[in-house]
């Protein structure tokens, strides 16, 4: 019996160097593919960056630029932003006007100008009265091509709207994570 749990014991003791030796190994390779051929092992997703101006015409909140009751206001931008909005909500399936005029009626940030890739994007968030983190929207805004990619959040749940790329998606989780509290949960959440 000793000598079949000494055995044992040398087997297990061989398999272990063996797979140290493949980690050493491969570590080994790893070193040698960045040195020798520039190889990146970090992400290929684009980091977003702050580059908001000291004063822009979408520098503002959104409800600035857009009218709860649908019009558009009365500046360029402004005109360009609420039809740009409007495309936004109805990719989501649900009544636009209903979600334009809840949407509207709470707190906004002004908008924040980012560099996402090749773009330059607005970051805009709104969202609706006394139910701020259960229903809002984060969305971004191309002023040069007036593509529009976020996130909805409704009756907490979330749609991601426009197909926004990951650096987007990492860009809006980062700046609005969504955060619902218990209570919120249980009062204002779709049951399902």
């Amino acid at each position: 019996m000793t000598q079949k749990h000494t055995e044992k014991v040398r087997l297990k003791g061989l398999f272990e160097v063996r797979s140290y030796q493949a980690r050493f190994r491969f570590l080994w390779m790893v070193l040698f593919c960045s040195a020798a051929f520039g190889c990146k092992a970090q992400s290929q997703v684009s980091v977003a960056e702050n580059v908001t101006p000291a004063s822009s015409e979408y520098k503002t909140e959104i409800f600035n630029l857009v009218d709860p009751d649908g019009s558009q206001a009365d500046t360029p931008a402004g005109r360009t932003l609420s039809s740009a909005f409007d495309h936004f909500l109805n990719t989501s399936g649900l009544d636009v006007q209903m979600l334009r005029k809840s949407l509207l009626s709470g707190p906004a940030t002004q908008g924040s100008l980012w560099r996402v890739g090749d773009s330059r994007e607005w970051l805009y968030h709104i969202c609706q009265a006394n139910q701020c983190n259960v229903t809002n929207v984060a969305m971004l805004y191309d002023e040069q091509s007036h593509r529009t990619a976020g996130r909805l959040l409704y009756r907490c749940a979330p749609q991601w709207l426009g197909s926004p790329s990951a650096a987007e998606k990492t860009l809006i989780e980062t700046q609005y994570p969504i955060r619902i509290d218990a209570d919120d949960a249980r009062i204002f959440c779709k049951k399902k």
